[in-house]
């Protein structure tokens, strides 16, 4: 093992490499409102809503501030996520403005701590380009380049989950230094109260504190304390998985569409998706180090990385196994810990190959990530926001009925200064839906007539509609011929949904009231 130079010089050159593609990966994406993702929008809303809560008066009356708020911007999902990403993002916000730029700005930071934590975790054992060059596939591998660029917690759960490795790693190359203990249990604690999902990583911890026959000599109270604090961090995003354990256990027993648990089609469904979540060069490079290790595996003194690396890899993907709920971006936790374990594997057991090789891999992945691939964006919410904006009167409000109403919600507030007006959300007036259609929708059997009376007492100004929303509940339908009848409402514009939208996103389109 190499000790890492206290001279940032020596450093300094990589660590701008980082930096630079950082920055070329914040350039390359769309911060124009034009989120993509569903959830991007409502992280975005969030902090927006802390840095009101903070500069608006809100924590005299927090109660009321947070009613009235989503009275007016009902896009929040922040009792439903844990607050740190909000929380860590709301000072910029303050300074540079509230602005999708912004909020993506911070993701990319993030991304770029998450290189630098790799960079830093594999230079201790291989020379710097090459530890460069990993940090570097990492950021640039399509998964991670995309979730980089979308305002999701993703990245920045893996970048804190990635100090809480490297602490884990220093506490045990030290021999037990009670500060790097409490550097690894503060950042599990902070990568929960981003993700909750990351309690993925406490087997992990508590298997080297206690179980590891070649654990460090320390006393039970440090070990102990060390796991409180985490507990302590981690508590407020524990409560709110507790909170929403009902929904909770539905995404976790067993999805509508997904395999069974005990079906080999659930147990080999994230190893197939990782040629898309990494690309077949990165995929082989992965299983080359993973041959490398396993035929030196009797080979005395693998470092504390390659273990610990290779067992928080290993828990993540059983963890996102059990959970019926699935999708490639819920393990990329799992394949970046895993990737960078056979890198180091790769360098440990055949250092000139992989020498060539990581540079070679970084080279075409950063160049596939800023050049080759296109970010996926959906347009079209700004622009209805700006008409409705422009045609509301003084006061009045604005109903939204769209799959991505998200979106529209974060470009009313964050466009033009009309504060005056409050939105309103049809799925939340016509129907009972938890979180998405798909986890159940109860219709509220509205008639026309009930419809007409709902949008009169709203005082619902303007509507803004994707045709065919939610077509399959009779009170939307009872809301289409509201809208199709001209008495109440004459369309002024149909606005075109642009962007990575499936066929049934076409288009919005702008009503004032008569």
């Amino acid at each position: 093992m190499k000790p890492l130079s206290r001279n940032l010089s020596a450093h300094g050159p990589c660590l701008l490499a980082l930096l630079a593609f950082a920055a070329l990966l914040f350039l390359n994406t769309p911060t124009d409102g034009d989120f993509w993702w569903f959830d991007a929008s409502r992280h975005a809303m969030n902090s927006v809503f802390i840095r009101d809560l903070l500069l608006e008066g809100g924590l005299l009356h927090p109660i009321d501030f947070a009613r009235n708020y989503y009275q007016q911007y009902p896009g929040l999902t922040i009792g439903f996520y844990p607050p740190l990403f909000y929380l860590s993002a709301a000072p910029w916000l303050a300074l540079f403005g509230v602005h999708h730029a912004v909020n993506q700005a911070v993701v990319v930071l993030y991304a770029l701590l998450g290189g630098s934590l790799v960079y830093l975790l594999c230079v201790r054992h291989m020379g710097r380009l090459a530890a460069t060059a990993t940090a570097l596939c990492v950021l640039a591998m399509p998964d991670t380049a995309l979730w980089s660029r979308q305002v999701q917690l993703d990245v920045p759960a893996i970048a804190l989950m990635l100090a809480s490795a490297y602490g884990l790693i220093r506490y045990l190359e030290t021999d037990g230094s009670p500060r790097w203990l409490l550097f690894t249990t503060l950042g599990l604690g902070l990568a929960i109260l981003t993700r909750v999902q990351a309690i993925f990583a406490i087997p992990v911890l508590l298997f080297f504190l206690f179980a590891d026959p070649r654990r460090p000599r320390i006393a039970m109270k440090p070990r102990l304390k060390a796991l409180a604090l985490m507990l302590l961090v981690a508590l407020p995003s524990l409560l709110i998985a507790a909170y929403f354990s009902r929904v909770n256990q539905t995404l976790a027993g067993e999805m509508p569409g997904m395999p069974k648990l005990l079906s080999l089609e659930n147990w080999i469904w994230y190893a197939r998706a990782l040629p898309r979540q990494m690309g077949l060069p990165a995929l082989g490079l992965l299983v080359a180090g993973l041959v490398a290790g396993a035929l030196t595996w009797r080979r005395p003194g693998w470092p504390p990385a390659v273990k610990v690396l290779a067992a928080l890899a290993l828990c993540a993907w059983g963890f996102f196994t059990l959970v019926s709920n699935k999708d490639p971006r819920f393990n990329l936790p799992g394949v970046v810990l895993l990737f960078v374990a056979s890198a180091l594997l790769l360098y440990l057991a055949l250092p000139r190959l992989a020498r060539l090789a990581l540079p070679a891999l970084a080279c075409w992945l950063v160049v596939q990530a800023l050049a080759l691939s296109e970010v996926p964006v959906v347009g079209g919410f700004k622009e209805a926001a700006l008409l409705a904006q422009e045609i509301t009167p003084h006061g009045g409000n604005v109903l939204v009925s769209a799959r991505r109403d998200g979106s529209f919600i974060f470009n009313m507030r964050t466009l033009g200064e009309r504060r005056d007006m409050g939105v309103r959300r049809a799925d939340k007036m016509f129907v009972d839906m938890k979180i998405a259609a798909e986890l159940g929708v109860k219709d509220r059997a509205l008639d026309v007539s009930a419809i007409e009376r709902l949008l009169k007492d709203e005082n619902i100004q303007t509507v803004v509609a994707q045709p065919g929303y939610l077509a399959s509940q009779p009170s939307f339908r009872s809301f289409g011929q509201v809208l199709e009848a001209g008495v109440l409402y004459e369309p002024v514009r149909r606005i075109r949904i642009t962007g990575a939208t499936p066929a049934n996103e076409q288009e919005l389109v702008v009503y004032r009231r008569k």
